[in-house]
């Protein structure tokens, strides 16, 4: 019994190790640390394996916000920097508000995986970040999600 519990914590030690380096490099970082878990304003969604193989991802984390104008404001202002790496983009704006945007960032390692980056604000306390990893390209990845809206 001892010894599963040993490798059992292993195992989620190593999990957790991999889900930090996963951010690693990005400005949205510190804001998928955790601290939104437990929020009753957030809903945090962390998706891996084979449920997202189908759509070429390994990772899948994302961040819902509700009535909280200062986290939209830190959201945005992550995204703004992490932005400047994307090696492809797409912005959608509303006059000089950004509404959505997405962004392919490089691999953090030579042969990594793609590593996305997916911002909507509904309003001014209403947003939701997501962070994607995988071997598929931004433009795939937008399709599926304007399909799953309509």
């Amino acid at each position: 019994m001892k010894l599963f519990c040993k490798i059992l914590i292993c195992c989620l030690l190593f999990g957790t190790v991999h889900l930090c380096r996963a951010q690693e490099g990005l400005a949205v970082a510190p804001l998928f640390a955790g601290q939104y878990n437990r929020d009753k304003q957030a809903v945090v969604v962390l998706i891996k394996g084979k449920k997202l193989k189908d759509y070429k991802l390994s990772l899948f984390h994302s961040i819902t916000i509700t009535d909280r104008p200062d986290d939209v404001a830190l959201f945005e202002a992550a995204v703004r920097a992490d932005s400047s790496k994307a090696e492809n983009s797409e912005t959608v704006k509303a006059g000089n508000n950004t509404i959505a945007g997405y962004y392919q960032l490089p691999p953090a390692s030579p042969d990594g995986e793609n590593r996305f980056i997916l911002f909507r604000k509904l309003s001014a306390g209403d947003a939701t970040l997501i962070y994607l990893e995988g071997h598929t390209q931004l433009d795939r990845l937008i399709n599926l999600f304007i399909q799953k809206k309509q």
